[in-house]
């Protein structure tokens, strides 16, 4: 895939971007790739995972819109 030109502020934006995706994915990957018994430690990455989306769902849905735009 070929990436348009930007111009330089765009374009290290693009790349911390960039950067931040593939290192989510290589810490999702860590934690949920094989043990050291090999096998696959999925089903405690969906544990804490849905865990954690609650935990921060029930904080957004506490919080109070703002009355007024800044």
């Amino acid at each position: 895939m070929e990436l348009n030109p930007l111009s330089p502020e765009l374009n290290e934006l693009r790349n911390v971007i960039i950067s931040s995706n593939l290192a989510s994915c290589y810490l999702l990957l860590e934690t949920i790739g094989p043990g050291k018994n090999g096998t696959l430690r999925y089903e405690k990455f969906r544990e804490n995972w849905i865990k954690a989306y609650k935990d921060i769902y029930d904080l957004v849905s506490k919080m109070k819109p703002r009355k007024s735009l800044r």
